[in-house]
């Protein structure tokens, strides 16, 4: 009865209120205008912060790339930036539209970094002799940017050493320029690498220990043989430019003249950055034997094809050299009739302390040798002012590759006596030494000299390039207790290695190769350097050290054992193995006594000119210059980076958005505090649909917040109570003073819109969190919906009131634990970075609750971060509160079976 008059009497006063109550104010037209104001201005937000995190995607690709974790290749520098510097200009005109006529300073701010980006990405080579020909007589070294590696030695042997080498002359860079701008083949080409499936992999290829997709792995090889064919196709289907073709055929014509008959000839590539040290492109690009002057122009289209077969692709993006500096030279010298021919390596290439000369020879032509296909005579020689021989292997030949008595190479029995024969006689050996110790001295480095033997004796150099030579080692030593599988070869490269036996007969076998695999093949050909990047070991059956593809495996360091008998046979696929190289032995299983000698692979990407590229290129983008938004200098102009532009975008537009409501007078979009407990500030703008209501006033409850993201950051402010700062020591307590007094940037009686409050903007699954805890400043910015693959969060943390050491600390410290829940993580100095992309909403949830916890209870740690034990106490306690966290939220999703 009572509870029934009660309702009747409160349901009268809420009638005689209505009565003197004035109605609420209709809607009217200017309400309209100014909520169409609103959503289109929250559209322009939206946009910008869809490509702020474009932005930041772009610059830590980049970063990562500067950091060493991957291999890239020019493309990915230029893609990556073009990809930061649109979403940067999409960022600029939209905090335009937010804020009309403000920042107009930021137009030229953006034009201006973006001439310094075109200035840094500026590549190729400066060509600066126009002849499409040069004879072979008017070429020295000095002539490198013109005609390549290759050919200027061979002018410098000729022409200034006065040694033995073949007639000819070079079609020049700016030929191959002329040819590829004729044809339009460069943006051809370009535009068909980027926009093809194979772009990701030469874009940003994994180091070889990084882990990779097994179907990734699988189909890269295939793309990029598919990809390879239609660019030679392309090459060879062009037409060489008239005048090209002329200077080609008449140098042909004056070679024959001098030479007194019509001669066959040799087409090899002499690219620019062939031959040189460190990038020796070892068999990576095409030579043509005995042509007649009928095939000079296919066959120089073949040599300049070659620059785009698989294996010459694969090795110049592991190698970190640009496209573009790779201007393909040939050569075209008149044909040696060879009786032998080989290479001299002037020194151990496995080991500078052995400094006795090693020359390798064969029957018939040096091809045999340096592809891997020839059984070779071995000879090793002390220096001096007459080189002595102290050690012959001469082993049974049964053929040899010699000149096509109609084009080309073809292979022939040997007869009898020439079977044990050695291929060279004592005197063309030592007279070979004492030429090869000159051409060393000359150059004043180790060389690898490839060199022919005439049937009349005569000695003719091919070619000299500098040869990497190995460090010491200690001597290794061979297992006691473990017998091996196969025991047997020559050291090719050295080191150990462990891994699963992948045999590869046909070129197919490559297109799918294992993880860790150890590559067991017939031949050392060049091709299956394409591979060694991937590979932990390579065995051969056939194969000299001296030849290309094991001058490729001690570049890429990776141990190689050639020459072992049978090995295709004696070793099963998948078998696990551990390769010892430098013992000509291998073990069955793993055998982590040798795999102490597995050598650290190379990171030939530093120093390399992408890399260089994009070291220049990245001091314009990513170094974040602006950090606090309350300092006098956070302005427009000041931007010196794109980081530094999208940092004061994103702070403007925030203050933008909390403006609006303010500036027109709207309620409905002006911001509210939140009524809490919590003795901090907070305050709210409702974007869209954050609200459960619309609610009057200044004031909005907490059950009247919608946004999931918000709810969740604060169920980890309130998830454990803040037990207050902690305990200062001398020196901290000091710190925080010396700071305070000294750092302007920490008046706290400066005018800032952030100085005492903690912003919100909310939509149903966005949240935006900017916040100032006394000296700490802090930004969350998540979307938590049902499409996981738009959400995300970013977390940015940066300051303290300590010194410099201890912030860093804190933010280091800070990052650990982020570590430790899945976030990706940056910390520069006192700032740290945090991230996390194409999660599910209750993934999103729960790490938001995470950071809500981090945000309360890391508040003044830095005060007292003098020790790192103060660091890992303070790091093991906070995981334990959000693993307890995180455990309580999942025993609260587990249903519960009722009593009956």
């Amino acid at each position: 009865m009572r509870s029934c008059i009660a309702e009747r009497h409160m349901n009268l006063i809420q009638r005689i209120r209505s009565i003197f109550s004035p109605p609420p104010p209709p809607e009217t037209s200017q309400d309209n205008g100014q909520e169409d104001m609103f959503r289109a201005r929250y559209q322009a937000f939206r946009r910008l912060l869809s490509a702020n995190n474009g932005a930041l995607d772009f610059m830590t690709e980049l970063e990562e790339a500067a950091m060493g974790r991957r291999h890239f290749g020019m493309h990915f520098v230029r893609s990556r930036v073009t990809g930061a510097t649109t979403k940067v200009f999409n960022i600029v005109e939209n905090l335009l539209y937010l804020a009309p006529g403000k920042y107009l300073a930021l137009r030229d701010t953006l034009r201006d970094i973006q001439e310094r980006i075109q200035e840094s990405l500026a590549t190729g080579q400066a060509v600066r002799r126009r002849e499409l020909i040069l004879d072979l007589d008017d070429i020295t070294a000095g002539d490198v940017g013109d005609v390549g590696g290759k050919m200027a030695n061979l002018g410098e042997l000729r022409n200034t050493l006065h040694i033995s080498v073949p007639r000819g002359f070079a079609v020049t860079a700016h030929a191959y320029e002329s040819f590829m701008q004729h044809t339009g083949l460069w943006e051809e080409i370009n535009c068909l690498v980027l926009g093809h499936p194979m772009a990701a992999h030469f874009s940003a290829c994994p180091l070889p220990d990084a882990d990779v997709d097994d179907d990734e792995a699988t189909n890269q090889p295939i793309a990029l043989l598919e990809l390879c064919a239609k660019i030679r196709g392309m090459i060879l289907a062009a037409e060489v430019p008239a005048e090209l073709q002329e200077a080609i055929l008449a140098a042909y014509d004056r070679l024959c003249e001098q030479e007194g008959r019509q001669v066959h000839v040799a087409l090899r590539s002499s690219a620019l950055g062939e031959d040189s040290a460190g990038a020796s492109f070892a068999g990576q690009h095409k030579s043509m034997l005995n042509l007649d002057r009928e095939s000079l122009i296919d066959g120089y289209k073949e040599i300049v094809a070659s620059k785009y077969s698989a294996h010459a692709m694969t090795y110049r993006y592991m190698l970190g050299i640009r496209d573009d500096d790779v201007l393909m030279c040939v050569g075209c010298l008149s044909m040696v009739t060879s009786r032998s021919g080989g290479v001299t390596y002037t020194t151990n290439p496995l080991n500078a302390a052995d400094e006795r000369m090693r020359i390798t020879s064969a029957w018939g032509v040096a091809k045999g040798v340096v592809d891997g296909t020839a059984t070779t005579d071995e000879f090793v020689l002390e220096k001096g002012p007459e080189p002595r021989i102290v050690e012959r292997t001469v082993p049974r030949k049964e053929s040899a590759l010699i000149c096509s008595p109609t084009e080309g190479v073809c292979r022939v029995s040997l007869d009898p006596e020439h079977c044990e024969m050695p291929s060279l006689a004592d005197a063309q050996v030592i007279d070979l030494a004492a030429m090869s110790m000159r051409i060393e001295e000359h150059y004043g480095q180790p060389q690898d000299i490839e060199w022919a033997c005439t049937p009349e004796g005569g000695l003719v150099l091919l070619q000299t390039r500098p040869l990497e030579v190995r460090a010491p080692e200690a001597s290794p030593v061979l297992l006691s207790d473990v017998s091996p599988l196969v025991h047997g070869g020559r050291t090719a490269s050295p080191g150990a290695a462990f891994g699963v036996v992948h045999i590869v007969r046909k070129d197919v076998d490559i297109l799918v190769l294992p993880d860790n695999a150890i590559l067991v093949c017939v031949e050392a050909a060049p091709k299956w350097a394409a591979v060694l990047n991937r590979c932990q070991g390579i065995i051969t059956e056939q194969g000299s050290v001296a030849g290309h593809l094991a001058n490729v495996a001690r570049e890429f360091r990776v141990p190689a054992l050639f020459g072992v008998p049978s090995a295709t046979s004696l070793l099963t696929p998948g078998q696990e193995i551990t390769l010892d190289a430098d013992n000509a032995a291998i073990y069955p299983g793993r055998q982590d006594d040798l795999l102490v000698r597995k050598p650290e692979r190379p990171n030939m990407m530093a120093g390399s000119p992408v890399f260089q590229t994009l070291e220049r290129v990245i001091r314009h983008i990513t170094p974040l210059n602006l950090l606090d938004p309350d300092a006098l200098d956070f302005t427009a102009v000041n931007c010196r980076t794109l980081h530094d532009i999208t940092r004061f975008c994103h702070e403007k537009s925030v203050q933008e958005m909390f403006s609006f409501g303010r500036d027109h007078d709207f309620s409905p979009r002006s911001s509210k505090q939140l009524k809490t407990v919590i003795p901090m500030q907070w305050w709210i703008i409702n974007l869209e649909d954050g609200f459960v209501k619309e609610t009057p006033g200044k004031m909005v409850p907490l059950d009247n917040i919608a946004s999931v993201p918000m709810l969740a950051l604060w169920r980890g402010i309130v998830a454990f109570p803040w037990e207050g700062p902690p305990g200062l020591d001398g020196k901290g307590f000091m710190s925080v003073l010396f700071q305070s007094a000294t750092n302007a940037n920490l008046e706290p009686a400066r005018a800032s819109h952030f100085a005492d409050k903690n912003y919100f903007m909310i939509s149903k699954h966005f949240c935006n969190l900017q916040s100032r805890f006394g000296y700490h400043f802090t930004s969350v910015e998540a979307l938590a919906g049902p499409r996981p693959r738009e959400n995300y969060i970013r977390f940015q943390f940066k300051g303290g009131a300590a010194d410099q050491q201890r912030r860093v600390r804190r933010a280091r410290f800070v990052g650990e634990v982020l570590d430790e829940f899945g976030f990706q993580t940056r910390v520069r100095e006192d700032a740290l970075f945090a991230r996390l992309d194409d999660c599910d909403q209750a993934f999103v949830e729960d790490h938001l609750e995470i950071l809500g916890h981090i945000l309360i209870h890391t508040r003044q740690l830095d005060m007292i971060m003098n020790r790192e034990e103060v660091v890992q106490f303070y790091k093991q306690r906070i995981l334990h509160q959000l693993h307890a966290l995180m455990d309580a939220k999942k025993r609260d999703s587990v249903p519960t079976t009722g009593q009956t």
